[in-house]
């Protein structure tokens, strides 16, 4: 065998440990991707945030690049706004993202290994006649500067219920259960004006009741009268005196 061969056989081993060296390590790099929201219903008109989130990262060197395709219900949510968090960047539109197809890629200030919200959607939900709205992020890649690993499909779905109103009193209806003017009624025990009823011991007509209201005595006016013709006529006997005897 000659030299030049023994040198092409050590080449191709060394190109060969390469590839299999190089193929184990991308094979390391995997991570979970998963999506939460505060609560599972909504009602029309509300608006929630969706956090896309990475945790379990297993890389030697950390991710730095993340893509894939948002789908959502266009129908019943309408995207508000897409914002990157903890050194991701923020989807631009025609640069980042396409909303036409909903794919993106973004990526990070630096590599990452800790769990963390990637980004937040904002959705709106619209008056719409359906009951359930799905959001899905497919077709996803996640990097740490080499080959990309494929992340698994995940979806979210929420339930979209009508607003509920509340009702609106009546006229002249107290919903607090207060007094109302030229009410009969009083759950205060106090006597309202023109009310004939009263709870504090106030004598009623027709009642029987004793109370310790003082009631005028009989005969009372009767007495000031003639006291007072009395009076007048005895003055006046004692002028008709004074008179005469001035004139005797």
């Amino acid at each position: 065998m000659g030299k030049s061969k023994k040198n092409i056989i050590k080449i191709s081993l060394i190109v060969l440990m390469t590839i299999c060296i190089t193929g184990s390590v991308y094979a390391t790099l995997k991570c979970n991707i998963n999506m939460k929201t505060e609560k599972s219903e909504y009602n029309k008109g509300d608006t929630f945030v969706v956090d896309v989130m990475i945790s379990n990262i297993e890389s030697d060197r950390g991710v730095i690049s993340f893509g894939g395709t948002l789908e959502y219900d266009k129908e019943s949510l309408k995207l508000e706004k897409i914002e990157g968090l903890n050194g991701w960047e923020t989807p631009v539109e025609g640069i980042s993202y396409n909303e036409a197809n909903g794919k993106f890629v973004i990526t990070r200030n630096g590599l990452g290994k800790s769990d963390e919200t990637i980004f937040k959607l904002t959705f709106s939900v619209k008056n719409t006649n359906k009951q359930n709205a799905t959001i899905t992020l497919k077709d996803m890649t996640i990097a740490d500067g080499t080959a990309p690993a494929k992340v698994s499909e995940i979806s979210k779905s929420i339930t979209i219920k009508e607003q509920t109103q509340k009702p609106i009193p009546n006229p002249g209806e107290d919903t607090n259960n207060n007094q109302k003017p030229g009410d009969g009624s009083n759950n205060n025990n106090n006597q309202k004006p023109g009310n004939n009823s009263n709870t504090n011991n106030n004598v009623s007509k027709g009642d029987n009741t004793v109370t310790n209201q003082k009631i005028p005595q009989t005969g009372e006016k009767n007495l000031t009268i003639p006291i007072l013709i009395g009076m007048v006529t005895i003055v006046g006997i004692i002028f008709l005196i004074k008179i005469k005897r001035i004139k005797e």
